[in-house]
């Protein structure tokens, strides 16, 4: 009779631990899908942000090129468009070109000897 409740309460223990190992699982696979839905949440910020950053660039290049339009819509902006493109000027005007000079780069005189030198100067004497 006593070994009828051992082999119970060995049964019991072992109920008890699969339970914890299923619920152990269970945990573990929501806890990832948890995090996948976090990170997902994540980039899906982070994509909007960068969507409305261009949405921004996208409407200040629309007004910059309604602007444009506006200003082309009337005689003097014609004329300041072909002047800047074609580089003209009307009857009486005069076009300036506006060159930038480049610093010409200094080539580093080459050591000349002592004696090279001496035969310079009396070269230069006899000339």
């Amino acid at each position: 009779m006593g070994m009828k409740g051992i082999k119970k309460r060995d049964n019991g223990k072992w109920k008890k631990l699969v339970i914890f190992f299923v619920l152990f699982l269970v945990f573990g696979l929501l806890l990832n899908s948890v995090s996948k839905v976090y990170k997902k949440k994540q980039e899906a910020e982070r994509t909007l942000v960068r969507m409305e950053q261009q949405a921004a660039e996208l409407k200040q290049r629309n007004e910059f090129l309604k602007k444009s339009l506006e200003k082309l819509a009337t005689e003097d902006g014609v004329k300041f468009e072909i002047r800047k493109k074609l580089n003209v000027a009307e009857v009486g005007e005069s076009v300036a070109i506006i060159v930038e000079e480049k610093p010409i780069a200094s080539t580093p005189n080459p050591q000349i000897s002592s004696w090279q030198k001496f035969k310079n100067f009396f070269v230069e004497l006899f000339r």
